[in-house]
């Protein structure tokens, strides 16, 4: 074997073990989430817009006008992120309807037949 072969083999043995090391150190990281002080809020409406290099959520709720939508809070995120979100909640949601069954997201008939009921 040649010099230069012995450095490539020399190289390629360095890489391997970098990469064992990085994969290594990534599961022996831990992330812990702190929730002090999170306001949890329930939201029967959303809507998603999204700009140049961000996406934004729009979380709220229905108000006794019917043409009316409350907004009550907004989270912005990078398309990245959006993207890792939408990824993760559709594996979520699969998860859940093998063990559950398929979640019907249609109208319901109540809202679509009747006009809307103010309480």
């Amino acid at each position: 074997m040649d010099k230069k072969d012995m450095m490539a083999d020399d190289q390629q043995g360095q890489k391997s073990t970098q990469s064992a090391r990085d994969e290594q150190a990534a599961k022996k990281r831990q992330v812990r989430f702190v929730e002090e002080g999170v306001k949890t809020q329930y939201a029967g409406i959303f809507n998603i817009g999204f700009g140049a290099d961000a996406v934004v959520f729009m979380y709220g709720n229905p108000s006794l006008d019917p043409n009316v939508v409350k907004i009550e809070s907004k989270v912005a995120v990078s398309l990245k992120t959006a993207k890792r979100m939408a990824v993760m909640l559709g594996n979520m949601i699969r998860r859940y309807e093998k063990e559950n069954g398929a979640i019907d997201i249609s109208v319901p008939k109540a809202a679509s037949d009747e006009a809307p009921k103010l309480q």
